[in-house]
């Protein structure tokens, strides 16, 4: 262990990790940042350019390093216009950009980036002690345990995704039906192409992310550009008051605490930062000595916020590097990475390529160290993009997109079929159908069909097996007591946004009256009187011809 992490080290520290970490964090700030994008799509468009690449490593650590920068790039949205970049940044605009509009858009940045880089130091730390344990204990797994395993991943995914959960476990089984198209990984027989050339083969894990999370984030985002009337808001303007020490102490504590909630539960598969900060940014609130303060620009509010979402970078892959189950949406990305670089997640990953785990380990620390001093530079060269016109932007997205899926086999029909899969995800959108639970289905596919098919011919067809072994069954159970506990929090959070919305829509109210009442009594109020006197109706009355 200690000779991988040895060697791990120095591979880490070549000039080309280096730079790719730098290029990462750079990219991924401004795909973060942009209202409409997300670190998924900077996952996405980076993945083909990673083909070039010699070392695989050397590719995880450049997507690692783009899932670090946009988790911090969608706070600069999400306090300079109150438009979070990313799902995981939406608590950071309840105290973020009120306290923008108090000129303190420095202060309010500088929290982030420090609640950021420590979260996510916290998660990375905790995955370089825990990984090595957590893979020990599953060394013994079967097929039977990974086929488990497998249902575990994708109805948490299920469980979290968007507001029904009917529909996202149709969006779940949609996927693994997606995944089937093409030759049998056991028999070779072809499968529902229906004669159909494009489909002989299957669909491209590579085609089929790009149409699912990219360019229909984009087509959505322009459709949303339309109905507004082409029109952006402009950044607020940066000033120079930063976060001081003292602050920087006194959100310490609520760092420390959300950044260990959001660990445990980034290492749940299916979880992620979109629950993380809520439950985090709830108990800051509880905990805190001044709550009444929550809401209206607490730097504990953005604290708790932004250390929850990059607490779950290093935490989620926890489960990805030693079961091979994704942590959350973005690490269902990375496992695609994983096996296009032909590196299998799990716990053989430790025993037969150490160095190789301990190196994408040691890459995702150094991406986290160097976040605070990318932050402070580009921060406020980054908060200019949203500016850019969106209609400039999104042609430029859609032609690396399309260029990207061609990347994948050098074949036109992937073009096809990404223009297709484009469509048929844009519906589902429509129908208000979460695409998330789609692409793990389509991702797991291959791997709980391999594990179920080995499970059932070991043990003659007895399908009994998966809840007569007993961590098998355990984790059977435990996918059922945490999708039901998942269902509870997503009402609790429901309850939460629910009342912070009306909460905020009085402020807005009370804000109105106000300010109409303020210009009523600017248009008919008192004006001050003329050569001194305070009877300012004396002074509006005509005069006489007498008093001439």
């Amino acid at each position: 262990m200690f000779a991988d992490i040895g060697a791990a080290f120095v591979q880490t520290f070549t000039l080309t990790n280096i730079a790719m970490i730098c290029i990462g964090l750079a990219i991924g700030m401004v795909v973060g940042c942009i209202p409409g994008l997300s670190v998924t799509l900077g996952i996405v468009l980076m993945l083909p350019l990673t083909y070039t690449f010699d070392d695989a490593a050397t590719a995880i650590i450049l997507l690692l390093a783009v899932y670090v920068g946009g988790m911090y790039g969608g706070s600069i949205s999400a306090i300079t216009l109150n438009t979070p970049g990313t799902n995981s940044a939406i608590a950071t605009t309840f105290d973020g950009y009120p306290l923008a509009k108090k000129g303190k858009v420095k202060k309010a940045l500088d929290t982030s980036l420090f609640a950021s880089t420590f979260g996510g130091l916290f998660s990375a730390i905790l995955l370089l002690l825990c990984a090595q344990i957590i893979a020990k204990l599953v060394s013994n797994f079967t097929s039977v345990e990974y086929f488990s395993m497998g249902i575990l991943g994708i109805s948490l995914i299920a469980g979290v995704s968007g507001g029904s959960l009917p529909k996202a476990i149709i969006s779940g089984m949609i996927g693994l039906l997606m995944g089937c198209i093409g030759l049998d990984s056991v028999t070779g027989v072809s499968r529902f192409s229906f004669g159909l050339k494009t489909l002989k083969y299957g669909i491209d894990i590579l085609p089929a992310m790009i149409a699912l999370i990219a360019l229909t984030q984009v087509v959505m985002k322009l459709r949303d550009f339309k109905l507004a009337g082409g029109k952006l808001d402009d950044a607020n303007k940066i000033d120079k008051e930063g976060l001081t020490v003292k602050e920087a102490k006194s959100i310490l504590p609520t760092c420390l605490r959300s950044s260990g909630i959001a660990s445990v539960l980034g290492a749940m598969p299916g979880v992620g930062g979109g629950v993380a900060q809520f439950l985090c940014y709830n108990e800051a609130r509880r905990t805190s000595k001044h709550p009444e303060e929550f809401g209206k620009g607490c730097l504990e509010g953005i604290a708790a916020a932004e250390s929850s979402n990059n607490a779950v970078v290093g935490s989620a892959m926890i489960p990805l590097l030693t079961l091979g189950i994704p942590g959350d949406g973005v690490t269902a990305l990375l496992l695609g990475a994983f096996v296009l670089h032909g590196i299998t997640p799990g716990p053989t990953l430790f025993t037969k390529q150490g160095v190789m785990a301990y190196t994408i380990i040691i890459g995702l620390l150094v991406a986290n160290i160097f976040l605070a001093p990318f932050g402070l530079a580009l921060t406020r060269a980054v908060a200019k993009i949203v500016q850019v016109r969106y209609t400039y932007l999104a042609p430029a997205i859609i032609m690396f997109c399309f260029a990207g899926a061609f990347a994948a086999t050098n074949n036109t029909k992937e073009l096809v079929l990404t223009a297709a899969i484009l469509v048929f995800s844009y519906i589902l959108t429509l129908l208000d159908i979460d695409n998330t639970p789609l692409m793990l289905g389509m991702i797991l596919e291959s791997i709980m069909e391999k594990n179920f098919v080995t499970a059932s011919m070991s043990y003659d067809r007895d399908y009994t097996i998966f809840f007569r072994r007993p961590i098998s069954l355990v984790i059977l159970i435990l996918t059922v007591v945490l999708l039901v506990s998942m269902m509870r929090l997503n009402k609790r959070i429901e309850k939460a946004n629910a009342e912070q919305e009306a909460e905020m829509a009085a402020n807005h109210q009370k804000f109105d009256a106000e300010a109409i009442n303020e210009t009523e009594h600017n248009k008919w109020g008192p004006r001050p009187a003329r050569g001194g006197t305070d009877d300012s109706e004396e002074d509006t009355e005509p005069k006489s011809d007498s008093d001439s």
